[in-house]
């Protein structure tokens, strides 16, 4: 397998010389699940979602390679560097891989959705690796809940248990390695290499980031500032697409004012 397992799908061609904002899914995830949030932008923006190896359905061979590097491969693809990078859950470590690499495809600014941080303090063990399971199966499920969106309430509650079911059938025990792994070694980030203006969007609702998590993520990163929505679960970036594309819209206006190198201040 190599870089063709990545795709890239524009959503609004934008304007000449308008912000890039470009999208990275989670585990599991699709490319269309941004089409929400993006429908919330300024559509005279340029607006491009990434299909990445970890989308829903896939065999996981793509494991055998960081996964930095394939979202390194999507941002190769898009030809420019994005004003934002938005990325969510395993796509938010993908781009926190690289951030912290000091990669400088990942563009002038990024807004991390719900990304997974272990506290250096927490050690590895039985009980963490269980919790982790039992949040990585509700997670697919809400996953599911949270792309049918309203739909789901006029489904058969057995109709959806089914569909959940298969979902996580087909993540299955590889999925969960893949995320668990990723959660591992994130205590081990080079954290305060990261100056570039970075919005960490936290769910008060979701478990993978809890509060302290959540604040020693954000503090360690120089250019970090700490967002949380207290109704928001893990995909909130979905379910109050509104507020979300509002932290986006945040960050475009703040980079695009930002002075350029070597422009006198």
């Amino acid at each position: 397998m190599n870089g063709s397992a990545v795709k890239a799908h524009t959503i609004a061609p934008g304007r000449p010389g308008a912000p890039l904002v470009l999208f990275a899914h989670g585990m599991e995830g699709h490319w269309k699940s941004w089409t929400p949030l993006a429908a919330h932008l300024d559509q005279g923006y340029r607006i491009v979602s990434l299909e990445l190896p970890w989308k829903a359905g896939n065999d996981f061979r793509w494991r055998n390679r960081s996964f930095g590097k394939w979202l390194g491969d999507g941002l190769d693809m898009v030809g420019a560097r994005p004003d934002v990078l938005v990325a969510h859950s395993f796509g938010a470590n993908a781009a926190l891989d690289l951030m912290c690499a000091l990669d400088p495809r990942v563009g002038s600014s990024v807004a991390l959705f719900c990304p997974f941080y272990r506290l250096p303090r927490y050690e590895v063990t039985w009980r963490m690796f269980e919790r982790s399971r039992e949040t990585f199966t509700a997670h697919v499920g809400e996953g599911v809940r949270a792309r049918l969106g309203k739909r789901a309430a006029s489904l058969d509650p057995e109709v959806v248990d089914g569909m959940v079911k298969i979902a996580l059938n087909r993540a299955g025990p590889l999925g969960f390695a893949a995320v668990f792994d990723r959660y591992a070694a994130s205590a081990d980030l080079q954290l305060g290499n990261v100056e570039i203006p970075t919005k960490v969007l936290v769910g008060g609702l979701d478990p993978t980031l809890p509060a302290e998590s959540a604040r020693v993520l954000a503090d360690a990163m120089p250019g970090a500032t700490l967002h949380t929505l207290d109704r928001g679960d893990h995909f909130f970036h979905v379910r109050y697409a509104r507020y979300a594309a509002a932290e986006v819209t945040g960050l475009v206006e703040d980079v695009r004012t930002l002075p350029k190198v070597g422009e006198l201040r």
